[in-house]
């Protein structure tokens, strides 16, 4: 990856830079004190956050951006991720984060990415599982519908694999409801997937119990969307280190999500 091909302005998120370095994208960006949680640790909504933007400048750069894609009726919506984090980024840490799809088969892209400081070191690593969704009729669409031929990068240097998540037998430690309301919604009408963040971090995390310990991987698959005025009950269940938050709309599953400590 030593050929740059394109720079051009980020203004979104931080993000000082766009660099297209073949089909990876790279980024950097100023962690700020609302990207934090109380505890000093990143916010899983405002990871998610970053990954989403960082996706969208890589996909545009590759011909198949938000634009592009809408004028044909489509969408690229996650279905699955999963992050590792090696070492918490700090309040004004320069981070890089880098992007690229990775593989494609009859319905499932999947992208990987990572964040490293500015000695390279890797803080975070993750992987997902991103859909073709036709926004008009709702539904999956076939990979091969992408009105463009996208260019896949390969690297080994990632370590996880966005996964299935199965709850197991456990004890339910707690339970709330979560109304979707206008602020949670973008324009693909749905319930945002970084929302979806902080919606499983308030079902695993107390503010009132002073615990400073940082989550190490968080997993989140998203089964159903979420609309507006829906409500969401949120369960959570513990087995040992690893806390799993799911959300069901009356009888249907929206999103689960498991979160290791």
């Amino acid at each position: 990856m030593s050929t740059m091909d394109k720079v051009s302005p980020c203004l979104n998120q931080g993000l000082s830079a766009v660099i297209l370095v073949n089909v990876c994208y790279e980024g950097k960006y100023a962690i700020t004190y609302y990207d934090l949680d109380m505890f000093g640790h990143l916010k899983l909504s405002a990871l998610l956050r970053m990954v989403h933007i960082a996706a969208d400048y890589n996909a545009t750069e590759l011909g198949a951006g938000y634009n592009t894609l809408l004028e044909a009726g489509m969408a690229f919506v996650l279905q699955r991720f999963s992050v590792r984090c090696l070492r918490m980024p700090k309040y004004k840490e320069e981070v890089t984060i880098r992007t690229w799809p990775a593989a494609a088969d009859r319905i499932l892209f999947l992208r990987r990415g990572d964040m490293c400081d500015t000695a390279g070191n890797k803080l975070t690593e993750w992987a997902s599982h991103w859909i073709l969704f036709d926004v008009n009729n709702r539904k999956i669409l076939k990979t091969s519908a992408l009105p463009t031929q996208l260019s896949l990068f390969e690297d080994n240097n990632i370590n996880i694999l966005p996964e299935k998540i199965l709850v197991p037998p456990g004890r339910e430690i707690d339970s709330y409801d979560y109304i979707v309301r206008y602020s949670d919604m973008d324009s693909n009408k749905h319930m945002n997937n970084a929302i979806y963040g902080d919606v499983a971090a308030n079902a695993v995390f107390d503010c009132n119990v002073g615990n400073a310990m940082p989550w190490r991987e968080f997993h989140i698959n998203y089964t159903a969307e979420a609309k507006p005025n829906e409500k969401i009950t949120v369960s959570t269940v513990q087995d040992a280190d690893c806390y799993y938050a799911v959300g069901k709309i009356e009888d249907k599953t929206s999103f689960t999500s498991r979160v290791v400590r």
